[in-house]
């Protein structure tokens, strides 16, 4: 400990500067804020600022998006706050988190090298600082996933407050769900963490942090069945099953680019359950409701899905390799005027590399603190195979890269250690 308490101030101070000057620099260099997502929070937001309860443009129940980020918008949006300001706040958001990793990084490794990698990882890490100059929901959503991962960590590393530490990681994460539905099932992997660390004493932690965890999405579901017949968190993942997933999976059979197939495809799924529902309720597809439009769209990806495994698992893949690879290209070309595809092999000169730490990483953690990587391994490979569809790219990592910049950190230190024991 007296060799952390030492080294630790500097590092934290290095991780401290990487970050500021990174999210300094773009957000100087890029003063575009929306995304093209950002109006379907905007107007459940301004909505709610209007006493008109959480509706949509059409003034009907909000299906599609949860309530967590409109929610916040809505607080930037009452004088004298602007919307904008709420940039700022997810740049010094994301420098926190920086400085929290190295940290936490320093504290359990008390390596240099760990620390330094892992911090400027994450400081460098394109996407999330092109995410955070968005109004756009993933830096909440990585703050809240990466204190669930805190709280459960304490959960497993110390008895004394085990109930409420894991009481505390699911209520994070069951909010983390209403700011990005893809989180609902998120219970799942930390659950399998806590079995796996306190085996037969795990039923007790295990029951609290579920029954917090399902609580807030629970009572999300009811109010969209209450008001609109719909007991689900968002439809949005129905089009997503469909319009993504179930694209994906027969675009990829088709000759020539797998995203330009997937547009030919999505347009033709999109008249075909215009047509379809049409037929079935007899009135126009714009009077069908979300829910029933929800469940249709449900049923027929299954139907795609369960036809075309193999080529499901064939888009599943290549959506991943866009998801750990990508990298934030965009975000290059975006300020620099460099070309998307020279932006891209640049890109890949840093992700290619990451990636291999990453997974010399996962012995080193393995090694060091098993507790600590399956919490990093699960719950990168939650969030990353979930995402996993035809409309993925950089953007669906960050929610994970507090973990995955703690397992390239953990790779380069494992690294370094074999070379000094070669030498000797």
């Amino acid at each position: 400990m007296l060799k952390s308490r030492s080294i630790g101030p500097p590092v934290l101070w290095i991780a401290l500067g990487l970050g500021l000057l990174t999210h300094a620099s773009y957000l100087a260099l890029d003063h575009e804020h929306f995304g093209v997502d950002t109006p379907s929070y905007l107007i459940p937001a301004d909505n709610l600022l209007h006493r008109q309860m959480f509706v949509n443009a059409l003034h009907q129940p909000e299906l599609r998006r949860t309530p967590g980020y409109p929610l916040l918008l809505a607080l930037f949006r009452v004088s004298p706050l602007r919307v904008e300001y709420l940039i700022f706040v997810q740049h010094a958001l994301c420098v926190l988190l920086i400085v929290a990793v190295a940290a936490i990084c320093i504290r359990i490794t008390e390596s240099h090298l760990a620390t330094l990698v892992a911090a400027s990882v994450l400081a460098l890490d394109l996407a999330t600082v092109r995410i955070a100059n968005l109004l756009l929901t993933e830096v909440s959503s990585t703050i809240l996933i990466a204190l669930a991962v805190w709280a459960l960590y304490r959960a497993m590393t110390r008895p004394a407050g085990r109930m409420l530490a894991s009481a505390a990681a699911g209520i994070l994460g069951g909010f983390s769900a209403l700011v990005r539905p893809v989180g609902v099932l998120y219970f799942v992997p930390l659950s399998i963490c806590l079995v796996l660390t306190l085996k037969r004493r795990a039923l007790g932690p295990v029951t609290v942090l579920i029954a917090s965890f399902v609580v807030l999405p629970l009572l999300w579901a009811t109010r969209n069945f209450v008001e609109a017949d719909y007991f689900g968190l968002s439809t949005i993942g129905a089009e997503d099953l469909l319009y993504y997933r179930a694209a994906g999976a027969l675009a990829i059979q088709q000759p020539g680019g797998y995203l330009a197939n997937v547009l030919k495809v999505r347009t033709s799924l999109t008249d075909q359950t215009c047509t379809d529902l049409e037929r079935a309720y007899e009135r126009s597809c714009a009077q069908v409701t979300e829910s029933q439009k929800a469940a249709y769209s449900t049923r027929k990806a299954i139907s795609i899905i369960s036809n075309n495994p193999l080529s499901y698992l064939r888009s599943m893949f290549l959506s991943l390799a866009y998801i750990v690879f990508g990298g934030g290209a965009e975000a290059l070309s975006r300020i620099s005027n460099l070309s998307p595809r020279i932006a891209e092999c640049i890109v890949l000169l840093f992700t290619i590399p990451e990636a291999c730490l990453a997974f010399v990483g996962c012995w080193y953690w393995y090694r060091r603190d098993r507790r600590l990587f399956y919490l990093l391994t699960l719950t990168i490979a939650y969030f990353l195979i979930i995402s996993a569809g035809a409309e993925a790219y950089s953007r669906f990592k960050v929610p994970v890269m507090p973990m995955y910049a703690l397992l390239i950190g953990g790779g380069a230190a494992l690294i370094e250690q074999s070379m000094r024991r070669a030498r000797i």
